[in-house]
């Protein structure tokens, strides 16, 4: 009885939305349109199953070490040394020792990531580097030299999988086989799912933009676009509280601007806005679709995925995590679900069309 008043009020929040929803925009069809989509995502090969053992399941166990001979690669983790002039002066922020990267991360700018490619080890280079006309200071734009040293590449050992191994390991692991290959064929099981969770995405965006592009002017309800509104500029204030003070930033306008790259708060606030109505015509969409397709969310559902994520926060269950954050992460998570099925119900309603 209580899976059923779950449901029903949740069936009761989806109709009563769609109708308001229905209301601030005409609904295109959605059903048996053409999208183009890419199926190579769906290959996954046996490199792919080793990249998930190693990330996912062995790396507690992995050894690193740093080997200061041998050039460096796209995806090599390095030790490095550097130091950024402009005009031949150093500049703030831009010399450090010792310090670890990922290549290809993107977390360096552009020209400096993809410079770091093909280095010798314990060699010197000079790398020419633009800093992007948005970057978020007066370097934008900039032209600059990096002086750089790959000083050590990390190598990382992961443990050899033999039987004995996955047969100690399989309750821990919730896995059934006693066997490598019976491991491995698990694990590509999962491999596999994900691939089809991101190819469906992928066809769902695709889809996503054909429906929004043919809606025409849309009238936001606008108390919701006022609560999105107000919990962007929430979180961002809390982010300024946190790390305001490593920006050098002490007024929470300036640290808008700065950064998120704008030029005026006013500037800031039409993006807090778009961003808002964007976040909300996804929704409505959503909720359209589910209610007139007669997709639901139950209660099973809901504590099954808040009990996964409680596993994997370090909470004890559901409960708890709703103790802590409060009864609205309840609702956050049946729009999660609604919005998987959703996706899974337009992929199955369009006319594919093959890259």
């Amino acid at each position: 009885q209580r899976q059923m008043c779950i449901r029903d009020r949740y069936d009761a929040a989806i109709t009563s939305d769609a109708a308001i929803y229905k209301k601030a925009f005409t609904m295109p069809e959605y059903k048996g349109i053409q999208v183009t989509v890419d199926k190579s995502v769906l290959n996954v090969a046996e490199s792919d199953v080793d990249d998930y053992i190693n990330k996912n399941i062995v790396s507690a166990g992995a050894t690193t070490e740093n080997v200061t001979s041998g050039v460096t690669a796209d995806g090599d983790t390095v030790i490095l040394d550097y130091s950024g002039k402009l005009d031949g002066e150093a500049f703030s922020g831009g010399t450090a020792t010792d310090t670890t990267y990922t290549i290809g991360s993107g977390n360096f700018i552009s020209d400096l990531d993809k410079g770091l490619v093909g280095l010798t080890v314990g060699q010197e280079y000079d790398i020419p580097c633009t800093f992007p006309d948005n970057y978020t200071s007066d370097l934008a734009g900039k032209s600059v030299i990096f002086t750089v040293k790959v000083t050590a590449i990390q190598k990382t050992t992961y443990p050899e999988i033999t039987d004995e191994w996955v047969v100690n390991n399989k309750e821990s692991l919730n896995l059934s086989g006693d066997t490598v290959a019976d491991f491995r064929e698990e694990v590509r099981k999962i491999v596999e799912a994900n691939a089809n969770d991101t190819y469906l995405n992928n066809t769902f965006t695709s889809a996503y933009q054909i429906i929004s592009e043919n809606i025409g002017d849309v009238n936001y309800p606008q108390d919701e676009i006022d609560s999105l509104v107000e919990v962007l500029n929430t979180n961002i204030e809390s982010e300024f509280n946190t790390y305001g003070s490593y920006y050098g930033i002490s007024d929470l306008d300036t640290y808008k601007k700065s950064v998120y790259g704008f030029d005026s708060i006013d500037a800031f606030n039409e993006y807090a806005t778009s961003s808002a109505q964007q976040y909300l015509l996804q929704k409505m969409i959503v909720t359209i679709i589910a209610a007139d397709n007669d997709i639901h969310v139950s209660e099973d559902e809901i504590n099954s995925y808040g009990n996964d994520l409680a596993q994997y926060y370090g909470y004890d269950d559901f409960n708890a995590i709703v103790d802590a954050v409060g009864s609205e992460v309840v609702s956050e998570i049946g729009y999660e679900i609604l919005y998987q099925k959703v996706v899974e119900f337009e992929c199955s309603q369009i006319t594919e069309v093959e890259q």
